[in-house]
């Protein structure tokens, strides 16, 4: 598992955005340090609860900047989130389940998409934001 630390690689420019993917990696950060050291299911439980349920806080507040700014993506990137949030349900149901190495899959999956959202998508829909007047 490899942890994920805030940088301004990773900024947007965009302040509420730039705060929400804050709150994320801190609450992944939370997920990591329990797997690592062995934290008891219900712990980890809620906090892949907490993370999922931020994850869905931002995603609207990402798809309502897109909406209101006519983001020709936008689509796309809603897919993108829906596509998360088929997967985190699974990942619940597996945890459910108790099935063996969810925790490490679930980190991990959590660490790659998340960097790869933030630094590939989230830019993509930042330069199209500051080309049309947003800053």
């Amino acid at each position: 598992m490899a942890e994920i630390e805030w940088s301004s690689d990773l900024s947007v420019g965009i302040e509420t955005i730039d705060e929400q993917h804050l709150k994320l990696i801190e609450l992944l950060q939370g997920l990591e340090d329990a797997v690592r050291i062995g934290k008891d299911a219900g712990l980890i439980e809620d906090t892949i609860t907490n993370l999922f349920n931020y994850a869905k806080v931002h995603f609207a507040t990402e798809e309502d900047l897109l909406k209101k700014h006519k983001y020709p993506e936008e689509k796309l990137h809603q897919m993108e989130h829906n596509k998360f949030i088929t997967k985190a349900f699974e990942f619940r149901e597996n945890f459910d389940a108790r099935k063996p190495g969810l925790n490490i899959e679930v980190v991990n999956f959590l660490s790659s998409w998340i960097l790869s959202h933030i630094q590939i998508t989230d830019q993509r829909y930042t330069r199209y934001l500051k080309k049309h007047g947003h800053s």
